[in-house]
């Protein structure tokens, strides 16, 4: 069976050096990775990531933009410029996308400029822009809304989608129904796991509460032909480059079984629809497949 490319994200690598990440991502058996601009120059600037690349033999297949709380000022603090800056990125590694995240409730400009201009700048510049769903914001125990793309519904506006599954959760939005109203424009998805308690996780795939056999195995049915990013909390692996690396393809190789659509309880280790998440403190994440 033909599957969707895989990619990993660098984001969760972002305290170790870009080439680093590259190296590990390539021998965990990825197809590409999906470069996150950050505050480290080298993931600004195409020269760099470009040699990366060639060291590796890993490309860029998307590139996400600076729009996280800890990358705000990266590219300056006017969204649309910000956009535009990752699209130059882009074009130059020859991505195929750009990712940013939703403008907040009151920055209409940015809201103007996505849903107008936006993507015939990037096809000028030989990518697209997918925008990515996000989730409310827990203020004093209760969610807050303060970003203006949550619901599937929301989306629908746009040429070019991109799904996360671990935000959807966070959202309380069942992703099967969410893959249904978005996949005419679905470009790109996020996949990973959420634990549940409203904190955007991105555990590995079966251990949170996402019946994530069932989604992906919608994709795969559906002829799905962007690529997939698995894009995983690493922390606990970024002191040990085996393990990391074994992780990273442990956490491939279920994917690709679920694509496939193999039993979701044989592959995730427990059933795909489940009420409680496994303990955060369980520790059957822990890589299994041996890094070469």
């Amino acid at each position: 069976m033909e599957h969707p490319r895989l990619l990993a994200s660098t984001g969760p690598m972002f305290a170790r050096p870009l080439p680093w990440a590259f190296e590990v991502i390539a021998e965990a058996g990825y197809d590409g990775a999906e470069l996150m601009v950050t505050q480290d120059p080298a993931t600004q600037d195409a020269e760099a990531v470009a040699a990366a690349v060639a060291s590796s033999g890993l490309p860029v297949d998307v590139v996400h933009g600076p729009f996280l709380l800890l990358t705000r000022r990266v590219y300056g603090s006017d969204l649309v410029d910000k956009a535009r800056r990752s699209m130059e990125l882009a074009g130059a590694l020859g991505s195929d996308l750009m990712i940013v995240h939703p403008p907040f409730q009151w920055q209409r400009g940015f809201h103007r400029w996505l849903l107008g201009e936006a993507d015939e700048e990037a096809a000028a510049l030989g990518t697209r822009v997918g925008v990515e769903n996000l989730y409310p914001v827990a203020v004093l125990g209760r969610g807050v809304p303060f970003h203006r793309y949550i619901q599937p519904e929301d989306l629908t506006p746009f040429r070019d989608v991109v799904l996360d599954t671990s935000h959807f959760g966070v959202a309380g939005v069942d992703i099967v129904e969410a893959w249904r109203t978005l996949a005419p424009v679905a470009a790109h998805l996020h996949v990973s796991d959420y634990r549940g308690q409203g904190r955007d996780s991105h555990a590995p795939l079966g251990h949170g509460l996402l019946p994530l056999g069932g989604f992906l195995g919608a994709v795969a049915r559906d002829g799905f032909d962007g690529a997939i990013t698995l894009e995983l909390d690493c922390r606990r692996y970024l002191d040990d480059r085996a393990a990391l690396v074994g992780y990273l393809k442990q956490e491939r190789q279920k994917c690709l079984a679920l694509l496939d659509g193999e039993d979701a309880e044989e592959v995730l280790g427990r059933p795909d629809v489940v009420d409680v998440a496994p303990s955060v403190e369980d520790d059957a994440d822990r890589p299994t497949v041996p890094p070469r």
